[in-house]
């Protein structure tokens, strides 16, 4: 079970800080995009959109005039994206922020749990204080920020 549990929270932790830091906006290739049109694709009985249009970097030094962003976005607007890969963008912004990095204290939760589950399993049966308040902490910060991001994400669609 813990090394199960180590599996998933390595692999939760590295995917969730990794969009953490481009919906915070700490990494790829922050510019914006201009959208040109919108369409919507249906897969299993839902609608998902797609808005493409002209990408533009900070400063110019990237251009992609076939820009493609999974969100629903007004035509005609300019959003701010971040780069992530040659194509593939994230729209940063503090709800995304949120939701990411309650996902990446989640992760690291999960990699406690499995450290706990192997220091049951060689026969210590008493959790350290220190880890019970890191334990504790994440669990408290993971839902502020799930709630803030909840929040965030609500007002701003109004």
């Amino acid at each position: 079970m813990s090394a199960g549990l180590l599996v998933v929270g390595t692999i939760l932790t590295w995917f969730a800080a990794t969009h953490f830091g481009y919906a915070a906006g700490l990494a790829g290739k922050p510019g914006h995009l201009r959208v040109a049109s919108c369409s919507w694709s249906r897969a299993g009985g839902h609608r998902y959109p797609h808005c493409h249009g002209t990408f533009r970097s900070t400063g110019g030094a990237v251009v992609d005039p076939g820009a493609t962003i999974d969100t629903k976005l007004r035509v005609g607007s300019t959003v701010t994206l971040q780069r992530t890969s040659p194509s593939t963008y994230e729209q940063p912004g503090l709800p995304a922020s949120c939701g990411w990095l309650a996902l990446t204290q989640l992760g690291l939760l999960t990699l406690l749990l499995a450290l706990l589950a192997a220091r049951k399993k060689h026969g210590t049966r008493r959790t350290p204080r220190p880890l019970r308040l890191i334990i504790g902490t994440l669990a408290t910060t993971t839902l502020v920020s799930v709630l803030a991001g909840g929040v965030v994400g609500v007002a701003g669609a109004f």
